[in-house]
């Protein structure tokens, strides 16, 4: 049974609204590189740049005149509640941007650091490193591997119009709205091309894809709270294709570690510091710290491991994979997900990753489902 066109002009007002609020693009720095070099040259805590927002009060007010409670259908009236007060969080983050008041606004997106996920991450940092360093490609390279990559996925769907740019106001990598951006300086492990294609595109950009072929947007733009399985989905992606380096997990555990010392009220410097102990060269010490205390800090580098957690957990209990990648989902949602299936609202997806056709990649599912947890994957006895 469709929804009616009520809810389906709700789903649209908050997407578009969505779309105008993109976090990383207004919190992350402009000025990275001359922010490090002015670090390492003993000039104190880095002064960050940023994007200049969007008319924020517009915004607002349109928000404001959502009438979720005015949804007919109940899991649409559910998902656009959720929706609509993640939106005002957004807005309390963006209003606050470079202020005490956004780190709290952060902490009510992504949730704290638990103790158990930080206990997660100094086990992780136990792992021993072969030492080995990979050769590296240039982003140029990398974007063209991404397109080969989307292109196979526009070869299924033609509509998919996901772009990849090289950017030079881009700090690392990021999907955003369907696209890719990649920084221009950053460089990527050549033995990890493969995977981080598949967290990318096969992850991110798929199930942006994916969404936008319902007819509620909200599954392309994302239900509240999506962020945290979107990441676990991207990191389990990495393990499916090629297997987590420990270099990778160490990477992830350096992320906690640095939410967790934002939360505690460290200094930037004391930071750099901690991860450089903890064995993180200077310059990834640096841009962890960076993720962490980007305009006032942020806990959202904690969820990639809280995430694949609990999809490892939700595997284990017979979870459902596929419904997953329908859309930018949470694993809360994805009960509702597959009611509005059953209901004929929403069709099963149409684009399913390339990563998960393998051998390899179904006998590690395998391993998942019964019972291999994270510290196992990272070779770490249970």
């Amino acid at each position: 049974m469709p929804v009616t066109e009520k809810d389906l002009t709700i789903d649209r007002e908050l997407s578009q609204l969505s779309g105008l609020l993109p976090i990383l693009r207004y919190v992350t720095p402009i000025n990275v590189t001359e922010a490090r070099a002015a670090f390492f040259d003993g000039f104190g805590e880095p002064s960050f740049e940023y994007r200049p927002l969007p008319d924020l009060s517009e915004v607002s007010q349109r928000l404001a005149a959502v009438d979720v409670d005015g949804a007919v259908d109940p899991v649409v009236a559910h998902m656009a509640r959720d929706k609509k007060r993640e939106l005002e969080i957004r807005l309390d983050l963006m209003r606050s941007r470079g202020t005490d008041g956004f780190f709290l606004a952060s902490v009510e997106l992504f949730g704290h650091v638990e103790k158990s996920t930080l206990d997660l991450a100094h086990d992780l940092l136990g792992l021993t490193e072969s030492g080995e360093g990979s050769e590296t490609i240039s982003a140029e390279d990398f974007a063209i591997a991404a397109r080969a990559e989307i292109e196979h996925y526009r070869a299924t769907y033609p509509e998919l119009d996901s772009t990849v740019y090289v950017d030079d106001t881009i700090a690392g990598i990021m999907v955003e709205n369907g696209d890719l951006y990649i920084g221009t300086e950053t460089r990527f492990a050549f033995d990890r091309i493969e995977q981080l294609i598949h967290h990318e595109v096969g992850v991110h950009i798929l199930t942006y894809a994916n969404g936008s072929m319902q007819p509620l947007r909200m599954l392309e733009v994302g239900l509240a709270g999506y962020d945290e399985n979107q990441e676990a989905l991207g990191v389990l992606a990495e393990h499916l294709s090629g297997g987590l380096a420990i270099s990778r997990l160490r990477t992830l555990a350096h992320r906690v570690v640095a939410a967790h010392l934002r939360s505690e009220q460290a200094t930037f410097a004391d930071t750099v510091q901690r991860l450089v102990d903890l064995g993180a060269g200077t310059k990834s010490a640096f841009m962890t710290a960076m993720r962490a205390y980007r305009a006032g800090g942020m806990t959202k580098d904690a969820v990639y491991l809280r995430g694949l957690v609990r999809l490892c957990e939700h595997l284990a209990n017979a979870g459902n994979l596929e419904r997953l990648f329908l859309g930018k989902i949470t694993l809360e949602d994805e009960p509702l997900v597959a009611d509005l299936i059953e209901r004929r609202v929403l069709s099963a997806p149409a684009l399913s990753p390339r990563f998960l056709e393998t051998d390899t990649a179904r006998q590690r599912l395998e391993k998942i489902r019964r019972g291999q947890n994270v510290r196992e994957m990272g070779g770490i006895a249970a």
